[in-house]
């Protein structure tokens, strides 16, 4: 594959990026299904506390995770028309980087199993470390993957992945290893990705290249660095302090409920961001197009995330229990909370996104070193007070109100109005909070209370027809929007994988 092919047009530019959307999505929720039916097998198989301690050896796991990337894939990204000689520093600066990512978990591991009283936090860390420098080696070969907007190959691709993963994970559960069935499949996998996209995008890396380049990427990633190792002090606070202040029980439950929660919004917000970055770069020179591209996106995801997650929170007594019986009520609260909180941040993905496109990493970098001391205020507090149900009260209480804010002024400073903003958060929620709760309470009629099947079929029937009847007849632009571009593109993918339907 080239990786030096000349820009797409503006009109070009669009539907490759929607159509990415389209693939990525199918591809999410294929995922889903896995990862559903997956957190069942393991849910069963597992106890509470096995989600505790791999939950915990993940933070520093993700931390470390960081190094491996340091920004470099973001450079590469913004030098689109001349990647291909920017890709020998690329690849060996962040296999240095990944070696040094394992290092730095080998010698964390004892010290976390310390922090963290287990002494399989060790354990697992040690086999997360070796995939480190081994998941380095696919990160120029995707770059110049998502530069072409090969998305049907990475949605391929990563579909495989996750049916791997996840069907390893259960087996390994199964075989009765515990939380460890969670960690020895990520470096084996991790080898298979680095060997794959590298016959699919293979790279220049024996070029000589000259020092000014290394000085360049460092320069230029080192703010990136800096703001994505912040930012995941911000994902895994809630674990850290968990892991400090309760027992590997109780952060089994919120760890679980987490995974559990977080889905729909990774699974949307995360495929909108990997499309769109590429496409808002090539944007750079059109900042108002740029951003009213962002903001239209910004508008679609709401509209589609806030529901999912509404309907999440509304299926989460009846549908835990009609599964696993009492082994996981509580969990219950934590994945209502959570439900309810996460889609607030959904919209800062994007803006993330338009700020990175733009490269304001400084500006990106002081947004970051503003949320994590606040972040840690709040989940410190809450988890002072009132446990794993006190910790997710205080994220869902900062997913309510810094990332709005955060993304009102990204998006106030491309002059877009107040009022086109609010509408991200407001009427999505107004829409699918009225449509949930009255599918709830439908559910909680005298002749349906007792039967959890069919409480989760009242609610996610009456619930679901409700939005969408509330969206066609107050925001029928939005409808239209969605059903139009999606029905269009899902029936132009399906031509080309049918050709006789043609």
């Amino acid at each position: 594959m080239s990786s030096s092919g000349s820009s797409p047009s503006n009109g070009g530019l669009g539907r490759a990026a929607t159509s990415g959307v389209v693939w990525l999505i199918a591809q999410s929720l294929t995922a889903r299904l896995f990862g559903f039916f997956s957190q069942l097998a393991l849910a069963a198989l597992l106890l509470p506390a096995d989600f505790g301690v791999i939950g915990l050896a993940n933070t520093v796991a993700s931390v470390a995770q960081v190094l491996v990337g340091f920004g470099v894939d973001d450079v590469l990204l913004q030098r689109q028309r001349t990647v291909r000689f920017w890709s020998t520093p690329a690849f060996w600066i962040s296999l240095a980087l990944g070696i040094v990512g394992m290092l730095t978990m080998i010698v964390a591991a004892p010290i976390a199993a310390g922090i963290y009283h287990s002494r399989s936090v060790m354990g697992l860390i040690l086999i997360l470390a070796i995939a480190m420098p081994i998941q380095a080696l696919a990160t120029v070969p995707s770059v110049t993957i998502r530069l072409a907007m090969d998305f049907r190959f990475l949605a391929a691709y990563n579909t495989f992945e996750i049916a791997a993963l996840q069907t390893s994970t259960i087996l390994l559960a199964w075989g009765g290893f515990g939380a460890y069935s969670f960690a020895i499949p990520i470096p084996l996998l991790a080898l298979i990705r680095a060997g794959w996209f590298w016959r699919k995008a293979p790279a220049r890396i024996w070029q000589r290249f000259r020092l000014v380049q290394a000085k360049y990427m460092f320069g230029s990633s080192s703010l990136v660095f800096a703001t994505r190792t912040l930012i995941e002090f911000v994902n895994q606070g809630d674990y850290i302090v968990l892991g400090i202040i309760a027992s590997h029980n109780v952060v089994g439950l919120y760890y679980f409920a987490f995974r559990f929660s977080v889905q729909p919004v990774r699974m949307l917000a995360g495929n909108f961001t990997n499309v769109l970055f590429p496409a808002l770069a090539q944007l750079r020179s059109s900042p108002e197009q740029q951003a009213d591209a962002a903001l239209r996106a910004s508008r679609l995801l709401s509209y589609l995330v806030v529901p999912f997650c509404f309907l999440q929170a509304a299926l989460a007594g009846p549908g835990l229990h009609l599964l696993f019986g009492n082994r996981w009520l509580g969990a219950v609260p934590l994945v209502q909370l959570l439900s309810i909180g996460l889609p607030f941040d959904a919209v800062s993905w994007i803006t993330g996104s338009l700020l990175s496109a733009r490269r304001e990493f400084k500006r990106m970098f002081r947004f970051a070193i503003v949320c994590a001391p606040l972040f840690y205020i709040a989940v410190i507090v809450g988890g002072k007070l009132d446990g794993a149900t006190g910790v997710a009260t205080a994220v869902v209480v900062y997913y309510a109100v810094y990332p709005p804010l955060a993304s009102l002024l990204i998006f106030r400073s491309r002059m877009i109005s107040v009022i086109r903003i609010i509408e991200l958060y407001v009427a999505p929620l107004v829409l699918a909070g009225l449509s949930m709760t009255v599918g709830f309470l439908l559910s909680t009629l005298p002749a349906i209370a007792n039967h959890n099947l069919l409480r989760c079929l009242v609610i996610g029937t009456a619930g679901s027809s409700l939005y969408v009847a509330a969206l066609y007849l107050l925001r029928r632009e939005v409808f239209r929007e969605l059903f139009g571009r999606f029905y269009n593109l899902v029936r132009k993918v399906t031509l080309k994988t049918n050709p006789r339907l043609v």
